[in-house]
């Protein structure tokens, strides 16, 4: 198994704090917001291929797009 581009692990990160932050305005609450994403981010935490990975980030920019939309 090899270890995930170090850039690509603080976009990861950097993401995730993003989407937490705006949870916070999440229309049925952050306590329901927090678990959903965390368990998101969980399922995908196995993921070493960068073309997986990124698909990932891209999903997550899309999900922040439309908590913003709210």
């Amino acid at each position: 198994m090899t270890t995930p581009n170090p850039a690509l692990k603080r976009e990861v990160i950097a993401i995730y704090k993003e989407l937490l932050n705006l949870g916070k305005a999440y229309p049925l609450g952050y306590d329901y917001f927090r678990p959903r994403l965390h368990k998101a981010f969980a399922s995908n935490a196995s993921l070493t291929d960068e073309k997986d990975i990124r698909k990932g980030i891209e999903r997550a920019e899309f999900v922040k797009k439309e908590i913003e939309a709210l």
